[in-house]
């Protein structure tokens, strides 16, 4: 069942506690979201000048309990190790220490007018807990839809992977197609322990209609391993502010990214790599591509702190062009405050298919939308081979294929 509650305009501080107690959450998190709400109400939207808002009116957006699902797929054999996979309204009754002791520390709930707003109003979403050493091979995923027209959901993922434990984790976004003003603000957090090693991969395919504006972190300890992908093909306005901290010393992260931006969307990406630690290692490389009169943001950075010593590190992005009309804007960058770095770069490309490459592809019999759709699919290969799922795989590239 769908329950609306009233817009934002009319929701009040003493509404968010009263419905924070309604739903037998602990006085530490009612005493957070009133916060965050206050925050929000005095706060102004941020100065976002490439993400485009103008249609989308805070004062509109009607929170929704019901309009949205959460599925979780995994075995649930697995919490015979202690492994914890499971709602996060479940867990604040089972699981609250560990909760309190995580949430909110990888992202700040005040930032601005939408994190607090994330932090106010989030509802439900996801706990996944690996305890230390435990090896899971399976995939597990975690997959939020939304099904109803100008509601706003909040889900929330919190990852905490203890030392030496290991997994992978798809998180994916889906809905059909919902008019303008449907609004979504996810929140994950990933706390990856000493020695542990994750694969995160993140899917966003909104349908049309849809305002995504999304705050992901991960922070890796001693030696850790972090491989993110993160795939945006969906949605009408995204906004993702995404950052890496690598506090732990010989700690490893390798992202890589999949954009494509088509019809009118505009599609940005903040995605940010802070090194800490000594002696750690990264490696950011996004493609994307732009079709009609779509406009993409690649906002990278690289930071590393005084603290740092002996890093190596690298941004990319690659754009490719299939419409004239089309826009993408690439500003990667990099900033150091150390004089103890090892190797620190960036690169960005931007432009149109070879029409010698397609040339040579019609030459060996390949209609040239054929050819161009092949070189989109190589030109993503890198990210999509990460998928471990087939039918999920197939998906998106069915998906792909329909917005050349």
């Amino acid at each position: 069942m769908t329950t609306t509650l009233p817009t934002l305009n009319e929701i009040s501080a003493d509404f968010v506690v009263a419905r924070s107690q309604a739903a037998g959450e602990p006085v530490w998190l009612t005493e957070r979201r009133r916060e965050a709400w206050i925050t929000f109400a005095q706060m102004s939207p941020p100065e976002w000048r490439r993400t485009d808002l103008s249609k989308l009116d805070p004062t509109t957006i009607a929170p929704s309990d019901g309009a949205h699902a959460t599925a979780i797929q995994w075995d649930p054999a697995l919490s015979a190790q202690g492994v914890v996979f499971t709602t996060l309204a479940a867990a604040l009754h089972t699981h609250e220490a560990l909760i309190q002791r995580y949430i909110d520390m990888a992202v700040d709930p005040l930032k601005h007018k939408f994190s607090a707003l994330r932090a106010a109003l989030w509802q439900d979403g996801a706990l996944l807990y690996v305890p230390k050493g435990v090896a899971i091979e399976m995939p597990l995923r975690l997959i939020y839809t939304l099904g109803a027209d100008g509601v706003a959901i909040f889900p929330r993922t919190l990852v905490i992977i203890e030392p030496q434990a290991s997994v992978t984790l798809i998180e994916e976004f889906t809905s059909p197609d919902l008019r303008a003003g449907s609004f979504a603000g996810p929140i994950t957090e990933i706390f990856v322990g000493d020695g542990a090693s994750v694969r995160f991969i993140s899917i966003q395919h909104w349908g049309a209609g849809v305002y995504h504006l999304a705050g992901q972190r991960a922070i890796l300890q001693r030696d850790a391993n972090l491989e993110w992908t993160s795939i945006n093909l969906g949605s009408q306005v995204q906004h993702i502010e995404a950052e890496t901290t690598l506090v732990g010393n010989g700690s490893r992260l390798n992202w890589l990214g999949a954009t494509f931006a088509s019809d009118s969307q505009n599609l940005v990406i903040a995605p940010w790599m802070r090194h800490v630690g000594h002696n750690c290692e990264s490696f950011m490389q996004f493609k994307t591509v732009v079709n009609d009169t779509a406009y993409s943001v690649f906002d990278g950075m690289i930071k590393i702190e005084h603290e740092s010593a002996g890093t190596s590190t690298r941004l990319e992005e690659h754009a490719l062009h299939l419409s004239p009309k089309a826009r993408n804007d690439s500003i990667p960058g990099l900033m150091i405050s150390t004089n103890d770095v090892l190797k620190g770069g960036h690169a960005s490309t931007s432009g149109d298919i070879d029409e010698e490459q397609l040339f040579y592809m019609q030459t060996r019999g390949i209609p040239r939308a054929e050819a161009q759709r092949m070189i989109v699919m190589g030109f993503f290969e890198p990210a999509l081979e990460t998928i471990p799922l087939e039918e999920l795989r197939a998906e998106l590239t069915a998906e792909i294929a329909a917005k050349i």
